[in-house]
């Protein structure tokens, strides 16, 4: 039987992002801030000495709008700008993965995640019939609709140390919901952190009660408009109330249920033979950790297993 590999796929900029917020101001000899690669170099690392995987790649945003911008105007419109220190530890982490040959992804007028549904779905396709697993490292649980039975997102929880894995049967234990359903969660109850306002009045609590009796959001719709006496359980009063919220509402909700699904046809140049790892090779990574000043990770570089046994017994 074949054994198992795994492909490893790093949300860039949540990862990034994370460690910014989440880590202490660093500077390198030059006073530029490093804190975020040094916090991302964690968890490349980290997540490559769990996981020895036989596939590594990391997708980026870009600064330009994407199809989402263009169609929302207010979609993340809340959000604070992008600090210049933020912005030019994104760019050194970039030629950082190019310096260890790590793979990289990234296109104007989508985002990461969309490079991530993209990649998702041309491995399933290029790998079926093989055992090959999949694991997302990202701080988004907006991927968590990714999830299949060939896809696990690794969830960064305040840390690296405090990361956890959501499988399909995690995030029914958690949420009550099967993937499939997220995207349905966030156009009904909305997600601030994106600006999508969702129904107003229906909250996380009530869409997830409407997504656990009628799973889809067609489905929610079909027994609104043509079931009202039967529309969900409860008094009177208040199912004709979120019925009305729902009717009044129909098509924000299927516009936000497109805003919020992540593309996986993003036009980029991929095949899974790109994306192979072997290891890091350490004179490149030793060059590039010395050129950032981080000479104190050197011990920390993750070599796999068989590797190591190699060394250590001169096979």
């Amino acid at each position: 039987m074949e054994t198992e590999k795994k492909f490893i796929i790093i949300d860039g900029n949540s990862v990034v992002h994370r460690a910014y917020h989440a880590l202490p101001d660093l500077t390198d000899k030059n006073g530029e801030a490093v804190g975020a690669i040094y916090g991302f170099i964690l968890a490349l690392f980290k997540i490559v000495k769990d996981f020895e995987p036989d596939y590594l790649a990391a997708c980026f945003d870009t600064p330009k709008p994407t199809f989402r911008h263009l169609e929302f105007k207010e979609y993340k419109a809340k959000r604070p700008a992008t600090p210049e220190n933020l912005k030019s530890q994104l760019g050194r982490v970039r030629s950082l993965l190019g310096d260890l040959d790590v793979a990289f992804f990234e296109k104007e007028g989508f985002e990461a995640d969309d490079l991530l549904a993209t990649i998702i779905k041309k491995t399933r396709e290029e790998a079926a019939g093989r055992e090959l697993m999949v694991y997302v490292l990202t701080g988004d649980r907006d991927s968590l609709q990714l999830v299949n039975e060939r896809t696990k997102m690794y969830i960064l929880n305040r840390g690296v140390k405090n990361s956890f894995i959501y499988d399909r049967e995690k995030i029914l234990n958690d949420y009550g919901i099967e993937p499939e359903q997220v995207v349905a969660l966030k156009a009904l109850a909305g997600d601030t952190s994106d600006n999508i306002p969702g129904v107003p009045g229906i909250g996380e609590k009530g869409a997830l009660e409407l997504l656990k009796k009628y799973k889809t959001l067609r489905n929610i719709y079909e027994c609104a408009e043509n079931e009202p006496a039967n529309f969900l359980d409860g008094s009177k009063a208040k199912s004709a109330k979120i019925r009305d919220l729902l009717l009044a509402n129909k098509e924000k909700v299927f516009f936000f249920e497109k805003m919020v699904r992540m593309r996986d046809d993003a036009p980029i140049d991929y095949c899974l033979k790109k994306c192979f790892f072997t290891d890091f090779d350490k004179l490149k990574t030793e060059t590039a950790l010395a050129k950032l000043g981080f000479m104190s990770l050197v011990k920390r570089i993750p070599f796999k297993t068989h590797l190591v046994i190699q060394t250590l017994f001169k096979i």
